[in-house]
């Protein structure tokens, strides 16, 4: 995978997340912890991403939660937090 600084490497990968939901917009912040937590989204043709159905049953089977659903955000934006930038 081409991200920098996975779990497991240097710490935890966090991430900020700005969920646009007009009825309750929020910010959250998230804590990916272990290596597992990370998958490669691998681009079929047209340049869309592999089966939503194959990442929920990995998400189910990860979390040992076999009725666990995907439910989208509304316009979700993600940034990855840097914890240790480079000064310059």
């Amino acid at each position: 995978m081409s991200h920098p600084a996975l779990p497991g490497s240097s710490g935890p990968w966090r991430l900020l997340i700005l969920d646009r939901d007009p009825h309750d917009p929020k910010w959250i912040v998230a804590t990916v912890t272990t290596p597992a937590d990370v998958r490669p989204a691998l681009a079929g043709s047209g340049g869309m991403f592999a089966s939503l159905v194959d990442a929920g049953r990995w998400v189910r089977v990860l979390l040992g939660r076999p009725r666990a659903a995907l439910v989208p955000l509304d316009r979700a934006q993600v940034w990855q937090i840097d914890e240790t930038p480079a000064e310059g």
